[in-house]
């Protein structure tokens, strides 16, 4: 009994103290404050700099934390948890990561204290989703597991969303936007392809594909001081458009439906583009 119960949902004590952990982390990060150093580099010819304070040793903390702690949780599964060499839960960290430091740095920027805790609330809420989600389709014979792939994604393409926004405010160089941009993108990429059940391989290369036009993207629109929504919309769009092209060529059933409904994203997008700008 314990074995099927746990084939369908993760352990609750494991996610419960995963869950936690990563909020207490939250916690502490609001009340640290130790020493802010500049760390200076050149980058592809461009001088960068990073600041590093009691915020972001925490999200690195809270980083190794998560990518742990979801190892962890997806090993429990009974389809992975046979061969401990086994490099398929390596795909299932990527939007938890992402999502705890997106999380960490949207309350960061959080003065008061109401909203801080719901941004708390909010965020923990959200990585209880996002972890379930992946344990979920692990299994593709999992009852509810069409609805939790359609749930993912759309989680996965908020978070991205948030991310590609954040790296436009923050107007860095265009050296370290792209590198980040690259980095985002490809894994997003990577993971939504292996969601959708793309072998690893043509995942791979193809994320790096998509992930190099987000960072091309990311760097030219740098120079347009456009608003950071619109820049994280556009990025969001072209990766919703990479994603879903190379999905259908890979399933090779690329058929009029399927470009229709992306051309309709493209059309949204502008759209939506078009009303933040007037606005």
């Amino acid at each position: 009994m314990p074995l099927k119960r746990s084939r369908f949902f993760p352990r609750t004590d494991q996610l419960s103290v995963l869950t936690a952990v990563i909020g207490l982390g939250y916690a502490v990060s609001r009340f640290l404050h130790l020493p802010t150093r500049i760390l200076a580099a050149t980058l592809f010819g461009s001088p960068v700099s990073l600041r590093v304070d009691s915020h972001l040793i925490l999200l690195l903390l809270l980083t190794a934390l998560i990518t742990t702690g979801t190892d962890v949780l997806m090993r429990s599964h009974p389809l992975l948890r046979q061969d401990p060499l086994d490099l398929r839960p390596l795909c299932h960290w990527i939007v938890p990561t992402l999502t705890v430091l997106c999380v960490g740095v949207l309350l960061n920027g959080f003065s008061g204290a109401p909203l801080w805790f719901a941004g708390l609330l909010a965020g923990a809420t959200l990585l209880v989703l996002v972890l379930v989600a992946e344990y979920v389709v692990i299994d593709a014979g999992h009852p509810a597991f069409a609805q939790t792939q359609i749930g993912l994604t759309v989680m996965t393409y908020l978070v991205a969303l948030v991310w590609f926004s954040w790296v436009a405010q923050l107007g860095a160089r265009g050296a370290l936007s792209a590198t980040s941009t690259l980095l985002i993108g490809g894994l997003t990429s990577f993971r939504l392809l292996s969601l959708h059940r793309v072998a690893a391989e043509p995942a791979g290369w193809n994320s790096l594909a998509v992930g190099l036009i987000l960072a091309e993207m990311m760097w030219v629109l740098g120079y347009w001081a456009l608003p950071p929504l619109v820049t994280g919309v556009w990025l969001l769009a072209v990766l919703h458009l990479g994603v879903g092209l190379i999905r259908g060529g890979h399933k090779e059933d690329l058929n009029g439906r399927a470009v229709l409904e992306h051309v309709l994203v493209a059309v949204i997008a502008l759209a939506l583009t078009a009303l933040l700008l007037v606005g």
